[in-house]
């Protein structure tokens, strides 16, 4: 009987809460206030992943598949006689990563399955609202895009 309780057992203890409740994508919402404007996603490395114009959902991997292979990604928002914004993309640990690996002793969820699946992270917000600043009239716009 203690056998067969441990096999029942093992795939929790083998698995990450993150893994299984999370998902390695995460879709964030982007608007812009003037709408339409243009807008970039760029990762860590400065690869360009996504552009497109306000407003806009868009589906953004949380992990390059190494281990603790965080993606982090800065947001460019542009639109001509507007300063551009430049936002990073914030992330931090899921809940289901750091809580439910406690509640179900999933050591290995931790350390092993987690960190590779991605699922581990989650973005600090889900939509961004960028409010562009309009340029000044006159010689000292030269600033803006």
């Amino acid at each position: 009987m203690k056998k067969f309780t441990f096999l029942l057992l093992l795939p929790l203890l083998l698995s990450g809460c993150a893994a299984i409740v999370g998902s390695n994508e995460e879709t964030v919402n982007i608007e812009s206030q003037p709408t339409n404007a243009f807008f970039i996603i760029a990762d860590q490395h400065g690869a360009i992943i996504k552009t497109g114009t306000t407003p806009q959902a868009v589906t953004l991997k949380k992990s390059d598949g190494s281990y603790f292979g965080k993606r982090e990604y800065t947001l460019t928002v542009k639109q001509e006689g507007y300063y551009s914004l430049i936002v990073p993309l914030e992330t931090r640990l899921s809940h289901w990563y750091t809580l439910g690996n406690i509640i179900f002793l999933g050591v290995p969820g931790w350390l092993i399955v987690d960190p590779f699946f991605g699922g581990m992270y989650t973005l600090k917000s889900d939509a961004i609202s960028a409010v562009l600043r309009p340029c000044p009239p006159g010689p000292f716009n030269y600033m803006c895009t």
